[in-house]
């Protein structure tokens, strides 16, 4: 119980703090005059769509952190793409960005080829685990129709039934 409080409350000051930031933000873009360029102002319109588009899958329910929201926080990072670029000036034309990249392109494609690979294994041992098993001697007697084989005694039998005295 103490532990889900503690969660939502640090949720709600994230929360809380991402939207002062961001208000921040308008505000001191505002007072600097750059909302008069319109890629600017379309760029704080979509971060707008998008928030509507987070508070309409909480509507309904969900998690905004689910699947459905996916989508969502894919095009939130793109938005943000064109600030981080910004904020490196020159570092963008740097000699070393190819190599950064290469490095973390292969670290990428390291981690996905062992995450499927774990994710193939681990279904194929739940697979394996949810086949039924038959004993030996009971899978050798049955015939392939499923019924057991001509002479076949199981190794167990069932009691007769009591005779009825009338």
């Amino acid at each position: 119980m103490l532990k889900m409080r503690f969660s939502r409350n640090l949720a709600g000051v994230t929360g809380a703090t991402l939207v002062a930031f961001h208000g921040w933000l308008l505000a001191s873009q505002f007072a600097d005059g750059q909302l008069v360029d319109p890629w600017v102002v379309f760029r704080w319109v979509l971060a707008a769509a998008l928030v509507a588009g987070l508070v309409a899958i909480r509507r309904q329910g969900s998690s905004i952190f689910g699947r459905k929201s996916v989508a969502i926080w894919v095009l939130a990072a793109m938005l943000h793409g064109p600030a981080i670029a910004a904020d490196f000036g020159g570092a963008i034309d740097s000699p070393a960005l190819p190599e950064v990249v290469a490095t973390i392109a292969l670290q990428l494609v390291k981690t996905a080829a062992l995450s499927l690979g774990l994710w193939i294994l681990a279904g194929l041992l739940a697979a394996r685990n949810r086949r039924p098993r038959l004993r030996p001697q009971l899978a050798s007697a049955f015939a392939g129709n499923g019924f057991p084989a001509r002479g076949f005694a199981p190794p167990f039998a069932a009691r007769p039934p009591p005779q009825h005295r009338c």
